[in-house]
């Protein structure tokens, strides 16, 4: 099991050591992998805090570019030169210790924290809302930022994609609300105490960190303990256990749910269904997306914003970057990118493309991390039932 994310920075002192970083303004914070999704949006609070931020990476042009319009100076390739006069570091859990500016770091007593250590005390600032689970974290998350934000509540978010229409993986806003996906891969998890925390589901995954299923559920328990408020996911075995133990609010096709999705009418635009009282003209296909729209409207209400509010606000949801993205018609044939890589993400996206009109279905499909893909490798082929080719 990895352990640096727990051990960096003076061991379980690592919290204070952060709180104190992030209390002085005009302190000089180094980004390592600043290119990632996850990272870019850290930076980006740490900058809206008034810290003197900077960064790198090999590659991600695109955030690159987004990072330097916020600006915050970002180089091309790690280089232990970077670290010069910087006073604390923050690398990506994609980098590996003997990597040069981490290494360099370590050497030189320069304070080094994941990021999964530095985001949960940036939540710690205000009320978040912090979504989680296998599936759906990225769509939930950005739902609620985007729900929060038409409604007149100027939120703050942290998400792990690029939310139309600039592709912003983060946004600063003036109230005291804050949207983030809360990434469970290393964790860090169990690191965040929010105001609500959501569960999506939870199915066994990212093996090259939890031994066991029961070892990744026991992460989801510790953050849900944690949060004042849990919603969670009846129709998820696991998520719907944790939320009971904890009192939460449910939801979910199930009849016990407390936010049920009923009277579904699913077509190639979108689904509307019924929630409570109200109707939902949801512009996106896939049963998932009435699960992931029901967290967030669920998540929503419990911060005071109004179920009619709420819905009406979804009608004009997009969604991030590679989340059933169109990128190219032609000929009959159009072509969507999403970044579906566990069998039942793989299965939904299918039926998603049904919905919307696919009479054949051709799929590419890139493995994604060799212990997932060994570990799950005989629920692959079944995921892809249906596919042309």
């Amino acid at each position: 099991m990895r352990t640096e994310a727990m051990t960096s920075a003076g061991g379980g002192g690592w919290r204070e050591e952060v709180r104190r970083w992030l209390r002085l303004p005009g302190s000089r914070v180094h980004l390592m992998g600043v290119g990632g999704i996850g990272m870019a949006g850290v930076a980006r609070l740490l900058a809206a805090r008034g810290l003197q931020v900077s960064g790198c990476d090999s590659g991600s042009p695109r955030t690159m570019d987004w990072l330097r319009s916020c600006g915050i100076p970002v180089a091309t390739g790690h280089d232990a030169a970077h670290l010069e006069g910087v006073d604390w570091a923050v690398y990506s859990p994609a980098l590996p210790p003997d990597h040069p500016e981490r290494a360099a770091a370590e050497k030189n007593g320069i304070p080094l924290f994941c990021r999964g250590q530095v985001l949960p005390v940036l939540a710690e600032q205000g009320k978040t809302i912090a979504v989680s689970g296998t599936h759906g974290k990225t769509t939930t998350s950005s739902m609620i930022a985007h729900i929060l934000r038409r409604c007149g509540v100027d939120a703050s978010w942290c998400i792990g994609g690029e939310l139309p229409p600039d592709g912003s993986p983060a946004g600063v806003g003036r109230s005291e609300w804050l949207a983030i996906e809360a990434d469970e891969s290393d964790g860090t998890l169990a690191h965040y105490f929010p105001e609500i925390a959501v569960i999506t589901n939870i199915e066994f995954d990212h093996m090259e960190h939890f031994a066991s299923k029961e070892a990744m559920v026991d992460c989801f328990r510790a953050f849900a303990r944690q949060a004042k408020t849990v919603v969670f996911c009846a129709d998820d075995p696991e998520a719907a256990r944790i939320g009971a133990e904890a009192r939460g609010f449910s939801y979910g096709f199930s009849p016990a749910a407390d936010y049920r999705a009923k009277d579904l009418e699913p077509g190639p635009a979108g689904t509307c269904f019924a929630v409570r009282d109200i109707v939902v003209a949801l512009p996106l296909p896939g049963r998932h997306n009435v699960l992931n729209a029901l967290a967030a409207l669920a998540a929503c209400g419990r911060c005071g914003i109004g179920l009619d509010a709420a819905g009406k606000a979804l009608e004009s949801f997009a969604l991030p970057k590679r989340r059933f993205e169109p990128v190219a018609e032609g000929r009959g044939i159009r072509v969507i990118a999403d970044y579906a890589h566990h069998p039942s993400e793989i299965r939904a996206l299918i039926d998603a493309a049904k919905q919307a009109g696919a009479e054949r279905i051709w799929a590419v499909f890139q493995p994604h991390r060799y212990t997932r893909t060994l570990a799950l490798g005989a629920d692959f082929p079944p995921a892809f039932d249906g596919v042309a080719g």
